[in-house]
């Protein structure tokens, strides 16, 4: 054993040139022999630019496999040395015309062509997903379901403003198809108690009122404000007021307001809803009650004070009139004979010039067929009026006398009378 080591340390150099000798010779026989090798190359960087095409419809490259690999035959002395960085690929897009699931051929280069060696795999493909990226404007809904009110208070939804009446949703479109409504969320977290300016953020959701939460989405998230008006409510009865002519029977005739009451709202600062016990509708005077109306009904506005809102939603009040089957309406002429003229100027003298008029009478049909002309009284009231001589058109009053005080005379009328200057007492004896 000493020998043996003896022998290497005394030739170790002629040795090692030996090992060295035998490798270049090694090499030199494989060229010779073996000239050009196979091998792959992994992991080649694929790229993807979109087409003019794609970008006028806006389709967009979702998803595609990022990298290839591929066979190269060529000088074993070169292709030993390349690596991945020495080739490009990229995805041929030219026949992408719609969005889906594609499968298109992958293009791979020599970063710098070399004869040496060549690229011997053909056909690579990839799949590649598309989209079309759209935009899509919501109309902005307000959730107050966190926001507390103080006890007899009361959130109008219908009043709610907001910085902005939409938000613009950006992305894939299967992504801005699926967003249903866009809600705001009031960020607070007291009791109002008073309408409120407050923050918010917004939030999407799908049909099925699921919330949507991806970052593949663009929208405008935050930055929000609503004014949440806050009202005090109350729900009170209708009340109309009816005018009788004199002497009528109030208690003969009968109606119904519908609806009976509605539920208002006032300015959370506003006291006087709370002094309210009835809302006024309006007037109806039973001259002007035909019996067409009373056979349908009368409907009235509800108008409310400035402020208020009427939450009912009801805009309108019928009246009603109740056990009208034995009314009827009846046209006769009456004589003025049993008219008269009151508070004209003592200075002149007043006559009718009109003998009789037709008048109409409504009521219970008992009562109306058996009124005469003697039944019917006239009033023609003068007070303010200028006196001028000649025949003036005035308006009578017409009422119905006695006893039958459950039936009325309806519409309108005039009549003429004469106007003289008054003589002297003397003449008028003569």
């Amino acid at each position: 054993m000493k020998s043996i080591l003896n022998f290497f340390k005394n030739n170790l150099k002629t040795l090692i040139l030996s090992v060295i000798f035998a490798i270049i010779i090694w090499f030199a026989v494989s060229i010779q022999l073996f000239p050009n090798v196979h091998d792959h190359i992994d992991g080649i960087t694929v790229t993807a630019e979109p087409t003019s095409y794609m970008q006028r419809e806006n389709l967009q490259i979702t998803d595609f496999k990022q990298d290839v690999s591929i066979q190269i035959l060529g000088k074993r002395y070169v292709i030993g040395s390349l690596t991945a960085e020495d080739f490009t690929a990229s995805l041929d897009l030219s026949g992408i015309t719609s969005p889906g699931t594609h499968t298109v051929d992958v293009n791979v280069n020599m970063v710098q062509p070399n004869s040496d060696f060549q690229i011997i795999s053909n056909n690579i493909t990839a799949s590649v997903e598309v989209e079309r990226i759209i935009s899509k404007e919501i109309a902005l809904e307000v959730n107050t379901n966190s926001v507390n009110v103080e006890d007899g208070l009361q959130i109008q939804t219908d009043d709610i403003t907001l910085s902005s009446a939409s938000v613009l949703i950006s992305g894939e479109q299967s992504l801005v198809n699926s967003v249903a409504k866009a809600v705001i969320e009031p960020i607070f977290d007291g009791v109002l108690t008073e309408t409120t300016r407050i923050n918010g953020t917004l939030a999407i959701y799908d049909a099925d009122g699921t919330k949507i939460e991806t970052n593949e989405l663009e929208y405008q998230s935050d930055n929000y404000t609503v004014t949440i008006p806050v009202y005090r409510v109350k729900t009170l009865p209708l009340n109309i007021s009816m005018n009788y002519p004199s002497n009528f029977n109030t208690f003969s005739i009968k109606y119904s307001i519908f609806p009976k009451e509605i539920t208002i709202a006032a300015p959370a600062d506003d006291m006087s809803i709370e002094n309210l016990e009835k809302i006024d509708v309006g007037e109806i005077d039973l001259r002007d009650i035909t019996y067409r109306d009373l056979q349908n009904s009368i409907r009235l506005p509800i108008s409310l004070a400035d402020g208020y809102k009427n939450l009912s939603g009801i805009g309108t009040a019928q009246v009603t009139f109740e056990d009208i089957d034995s009314y009827g309406r009846l046209e006769f002429p009456v004589s003025t004979e049993n008219f008269m003229i009151l508070n004209g100027d003592p200075s002149y003298d007043y006559s009718f010039v009109t003998s009789q008029i037709d008048v109409s009478a409504v009521g219970p049909s008992d009562i109306i067929n058996n009124l005469s002309s003697d039944d019917i009284l006239g009033t023609v009231n003068l007070l303010g009026t200028p006196a001028e001589l000649g025949v003036k058109n005035v308006t009578v009053s017409i009422r119905v006398a006695g006893q039958n005080n459950t039936a009325w005379i309806t519409g309108d009328y005039r009549i003429d009378i004469m106007i003289k200057e008054k003589l002297p007492e003397e003449e008028e004896n003569e």
